[in-house]
């Protein structure tokens, strides 16, 4: 039975907390023996196989405190020197980053685009009272929860500066905010430059005047984050294409758009499955890997997709070394963040197996977890095709294998935990690369709607929309997306004729269909 992939890892010189699927692992740093596991807990406990997957976590800074979530959006908080549950509170919506703060305070981010602050020891107020009296929240939170910030799109990153004065947030749409912490309703600044979603952002410990970004763009950027002021562009995508080895099928999301709808199969009640499917996305995840498998190369069904997964820093002498790494890539990324504005070399070291994540520990030594279950011929050169995590160490100008000790034998041994095939496919290591990128956009969808006006638009003798919709498995929200687009060409066309409708007139109709399918889609994205 294949193991779960390690998905994060927190270190510091006390203990190692690894978490593996729904399960938490505590090990001793310095002699890599398992302090503490939920892989132990009685079947009859609230364990965290209850929740699913660990989707979100974080540390706090003394090490003592762990929160996580899972699908059933329950935040819960462990105390580490036990492993045992101090709280367990509902989120209002998914949440997409954790954040502790200095006084242990919780912060969450969330898919409806809110950040949302949580004590460590709840008090016992009301619940009802206490959300009624939020007449800014987007939504009631059942759990207490200050609302800190909205946006108006899904954030996808989360963090405090160092003094924890103020609060930078990165959304879906390109935006990232500088606003004042507590007091989130005052805005510092805007870091606007972004043609795509943000998915990393990250203050160099040595430079905290600066800030990192990355996401669906060619390129990192740097900023002065109090003022806004894009100070440089550094090109990654040349030094990081040859390593991507995760692809995604691009047909059927393109012309359907949504994952969580079944294909229209008659006119009967659709069934109340949708959840249950996303994991089993055949376009994904073939039935037999067990997993969203990720495939290999690039072919007429597939594209690559680019998104950046983490950025860190570490130093080594005088130098300030970044290193990044992107979904579905087989290796870590690292450059000088020098005070000049030329391009740096980007340099990198390849594990042969995409990185999940990684965790920089001291000056320079980069903890990486990967995914087995993807092999390749190239792995022939590689000395350890089977090990869930890696070491590697900064030496002069390259990475090196930091060769064996304890705590990574146990990382690759005794903390491997079996998992069944149904697990594995529940992880979703790569959503990602389906749930950042909009599925029509620009160039891409007219070519995609084009596509489907010309494969599904019905002749005199062929049969109606609803039945051919049936052959190729069009979702009923895409084939009401086809529908409205018809709807609106035929018009257009009719008010051309009859009224001689100026270009700038067809253009808005073109804009406004447009704009309806991107607020159908990101519906979606928030439940």
């Amino acid at each position: 039975m294949p193991p779960y992939p390690h998905t994060k890892l927190f270190s510091d010189s006390r203990r190692t907390v690894v978490l593996s699927g729904p399960h938490i692992q505590v090990l001793d740093t310095q002699s890599g023996r398992i302090l503490h596991s939920t892989a132990n807990f009685a079947p009859d406990t609230d364990a965290p196989i209850n929740s699913g997957p660990i989707r979100c976590s974080g540390m706090s800074r003394d090490g003592r405190y762990l929160a996580t979530t899972g699908d059933d959006k329950r935040l819960k908080i462990w105390d580490l020197e036990s492993l045992s549950i101090l709280t367990a509170r509902e989120l209002p919506k998914k949440p997409t980053t954790i954040e502790f703060s200095s006084n242990t305070d919780i912060l969450v981010s969330d898919k409806f685009g809110d950040v949302f602050r949580y004590a460590l020891h709840p008090n016992n107020e009301p619940v009802e009272e206490q959300a009624a009296g939020d007449a800014l929240s987007s939504h009631e939170n059942p759990s207490s929860g200050e609302l800190i910030l909205g946006h108006a799109s899904l954030l996808t990153s989360c963090l405090l500066t160092l003094d924890e004065k103020f609060i930078i947030t990165a959304d879906r749409d390109e935006h990232i905010r500088v606003s004042w912490y507590p007091e989130g309703y005052v805005i510092e600044s805007y870091c606007l430059g972004h043609k795509k979603y943000v998915s990393a952002i990250h203050i160099p410990v040595v430079s905290p005047a600066r800030l990192i970004s990355g996401g669906g763009d060619l390129e990192l950027k740097v900023w002065d984050w109090m003022t806004g002021r894009l100070q440089q562009n550094i090109t990654i995508f040349p030094a990081v294409e040859p390593f991507i080895r995760v692809t995604v099928p691009n047909i059927r999301r393109e012309l359907l758009g949504d994952d969580d709808e079944e294909p229209v199969k008659s006119r009967g009640r659709r069934t109340n499955a949708g959840k249950e499917r996303r994991r089993n996305n055949a376009s994904l995840e073939p039935e037999d890997s067990g997993s969203q498998q990720p495939l290999e190369g690039s072919n007429a069904t597939s594209n690559i997709v680019f998104v950046v997964r983490r950025i860190s820093s570490f130093l080594s002498g005088a130098e300030n070394h970044v290193v990044f790494s992107v979904v579905g890539a087989t290796a870590i990324f690292e450059f000088i963040l020098a005070e000049s504005h030329n391009q740096p070399d980007i340099r990198h070291y390849d594990f042969g197996k995409p990185v999940i994540d990684f965790t920089v520990c001291g000056e320079g030594t980069i903890w990486v977890l990967l995914d087995v279950r993807f092999l390749e011929e190239s792995n022939a050169h590689n000395e350890h095709p089977h090990k869930l995590v890696q070491v590697a160490q900064w030496s002069t100008d390259k990475f090196i294998d930091a060769g064996s000790s304890m705590l990574l034998d146990s990382l690759n041994t005794i903390c491997s935990l079996p998992a069944a095939a149904e697990d594995l496919q529940a992880l979703d290591l790569y959503s990602d690369l389906s749930s950042l990128p909009k599925s029509i956009d620009g160039e891409q969808g007219g070519r995609v709607l084009e596509r489907l006006k010309s494969s599904h638009e019905p002749q005199e003798d062929e049969p109606t929309e609803e039945s051919a919709s049936v052959s190729v498995g069009l979702t009923k929200r895409a084939l009401g997306r086809l529908k409205h687009k018809r709807a609106l060409d035929q018009l257009h066309h009719e008010k051309a004729g009859d009224c001689n409708i100026s270009a700038p007139g067809a253009k808005k109709m073109k804009a406004d269909s447009e704009n309806e399918l991107h607020s159908m889609q990101y519906e979606k994205q928030i439940i």
